[in-house]
């Protein structure tokens, strides 16, 4: 599972926990680190900015996250597939032509070697090793943000009204909705809060937006605030003569 860390977050050793597992999609020479290579987190020395890894080869580097760019941060966790089941791809492979998001049926199963052959949208076949390639997780379900764009005969909904604005609103709750075919099914934990939660909007705010909030609280509180300094936009501080065009010049040549 992805921890979808930012670039800031990914070049912080606070950001890493042991048993962290790191994809390497560029390498590194001073550090030993090849791309595609796989590595977990040992030890991360918040102080010293430094990160101690084991590839799965054995192979053990150190190094500062702040100078080694193109990495994906993950947290493994187990699951257990057997043949005809669905699953979703998490991760695009441009060598597999695979994206992210896609789903594909297990068609054939070798535990013993971890090779999986996939049946993918429109027929295509394709053969992963689950070991060298884990980025394969159970497709029954999925949030509606990644199922913007899809079309399917039945979609059974599940809304629980205790989440936040940003999960449940009534954008999410459309896009639910609207990949169904034929019908949809919903499933709550409250059918009273219900209506209440979908009517929510999650329209992201701008900095004005906080402080006005701040200043309207203080209002009502009765608290004195400091006044807001003004704006001003660059062309304020330009002189209104300096707008006044020069007469043209020709050049002067040098004999």
């Amino acid at each position: 599972m992805s921890l979808d860390l930012t670039a800031a977050q990914r070049a912080r050793a606070a950001s890493y926990q042991p048993g962290d597992v790191i994809r390497y999609s560029r390498g590194s020479r001073t550090s030993g680190i090849k791309a595609g290579d796989y590595a977990v987190v040992q030890t991360a020395e918040v102080e010293n900015h430094r990160l101690r890894v084991a590839a799965r080869d054995g192979r053990a580097a150190e190094y500062d996250p702040r100078r080694l760019k193109g990495v994906q941060v993950f947290h493994e966790e187990p699951r257990v597939f057997a043949q005809g089941e669905r699953v979703q791809i998490r991760l695009p492979d441009r060598k597999l032509g695979i994206a992210n998001g896609q789903f594909a049926t297990i068609t054939a199963l070798d535990s013993a070697t971890g090779d999986a052959t996939l049946t993918l949208s429109r027929g295509r076949q394709l053969i992963i090793n689950l070991r060298s390639f884990p980025h394969v997780d159970h497709g029954y379900a999925v949030t509606s943000h990644a199922s913007q764009g899809a079309t399917v005969d039945h979609v059974i909904v599940n809304v629980d009204t205790t989440r936040s604005r940003e999960l449940v609103n009534r954008q999410q709750f459309y896009v639910s909705l609207s990949r169904a075919r034929h019908d949809a099914v919903i499933f709550t934990d409250s059918r009273e809060s219900l209506p209440r939660t979908i009517s929510r909007t999650a329209d992201k705010s701008v900095a004005l937006d906080a402080i006005e909030s701040i200043q309207i609280r203080g209002r009502l509180s009765g608290t004195r605030l400091r006044p807001a300094m003004p704006i001003v936009t660059p062309r304020e501080h330009i002189n209104p003569s300096d707008y006044v065009q020069r007469p043209h010049q020709a050049p002067r040549m040098k004999a």
